[in-house]
């Protein structure tokens, strides 16, 4: 069975047509108005996206993409693609094309001037990344800081055949300890909500000018950049805080989304440690006053981040998606070395599209 491939052309609407009857069939969710805003509207330029052919039947089969990031390694900028939307019919799965797919992508990102590309693959497309030389730069935890534990403590006893009577007594006295091993611990600076892209944007530039100069692997976070990702986001209604210190000056930010009664942290920035402890903590009594039960983020993390995000009141596990890295052969790049120090992260809102 043969295959070739093709580079998308986002002007033709059979090649959009296909990419989204693809999704459809193989990706867990698409949502109205992902393809223009993620692969047309990137502030860092239009999306990359190959697609397998079968030969025989001129059926478009699969598809993969790379989309446009900036990072910044030792304060210079790379243009990096990050692999997505790898989505391949499952009749034809067991052919061949998924590496392919993967290698004409890197051909391509290599073609339109990307540095390095980025994958963040689950369990069943780590190993064709990996046979494309793709490297392991980290691994991603799951971190979660509980805010009420009636739910949780109410499944524990039904698991273990306990007396369901325990369960809201128990819960109140952990609520108390988490609130005041909460209030005990001391919190500068004051946390608010944005409420208008015009609010912060001045502020969001003066941090992420402070910010660019920290000699750490990180991405960029420039305010064209945040808006386009989180506000104009078509399909996940973000909320954006703030911290501020004595001068009103924003010294550390997240961004989430809150789901039932979860809210899950998809992403954030600090310009120094004590400023990321303080935001945690005081978002976690935000978060409480909304009712919520449960504070989620997901890191691809490296040096003391999971010790400061332990200190903040999350509890790690370890989720099965690695992070892994191919050079641009013109790049003279050893990551080993450029990762292997200092702080830096990754989260999920800069991987999880």
């Amino acid at each position: 069975m043969g295959f070739k491939i093709v580079l998308a052309d986002s002007s033709n609407p059979d090649h959009i047509h296909a990419i989204r009857r693809l999704w459809d069939d193989n990706l867990r969710f698409i949502a109205e108005g992902r393809y223009e805003w993620l692969y047309q509207q990137n502030p860092a330029g239009e999306t990359i996206t190959c697609l397998a052919v079968h030969e025989e039947t001129g059926r478009i089969v699969g598809a993969a993409s790379a989309m446009r990031r900036h990072f910044y390694v030792d304060r210079k900028r790379y243009t990096a693609g990050i692999a997505i939307d790898f989505a391949i019919d499952a009749d034809y799965r067991v052919f061949g094309p998924a590496l392919l797919l993967q290698r004409a992508l890197a051909d391509q990102a290599w073609a339109h001037g990307l540095d390095f590309m980025l994958g963040f693959p689950n369990l069943s497309s780590q190993g064709v990344l990996k046979r494309m030389g793709y490297e392991q730069v980290g691994k991603s935890l799951r971190f979660t800081q509980p805010v009420r534990t009636y739910d949780k403590l109410a499944s524990m006893l039904r698991t273990h055949h306990l007396f369901p009577w325990l369960t809201r007594p128990a819960a109140a006295v952990l609520d108390s300890g988490l609130l005041l091993r909460n209030l005990l611990v001391s919190s500068p600076g004051t946390v608010r909500e944005f409420s208008a892209v015009d609010e912060w944007d001045a502020y969001w530039q003066e941090m992420w000018k402070k910010n660019s100069t920290l000699n750490k692997f990180q991405g960029m976070h420039a305010a064209d950049y945040v808006r386009w990702r989180y506000l104009c986001c078509p399909y996940r209604d973000y909320r954006v805080f703030g911290l501020f210190d004595g001068n009103q000056d924003l010294v550390a930010y997240l961004v989430c989304v809150v789901e039932d009664d979860m809210v899950l942290i998809d992403d954030f920035r600090y310009l120094e440690r004590k400023w990321m402890s303080s935001l945690f903590r005081q978002f976690w009594r935000v978060v409480r006053s909304m009712g919520g039960k449960a504070i989620v983020a997901g890191l691809v993390a490296h040096g003391s981040i999971n010790d400061l995000m332990t200190g903040s009141g999350f509890l790690p596990r370890p989720s099965e998606r690695h992070a892994l890295v191919l050079s641009n052969p013109g790049l003279a790049m050893d990551w080993k070395e450029a990762l292997g120090r200092g702080d830096w992260y990754i989260t999920d809102g800069e991987i999880d599209l």
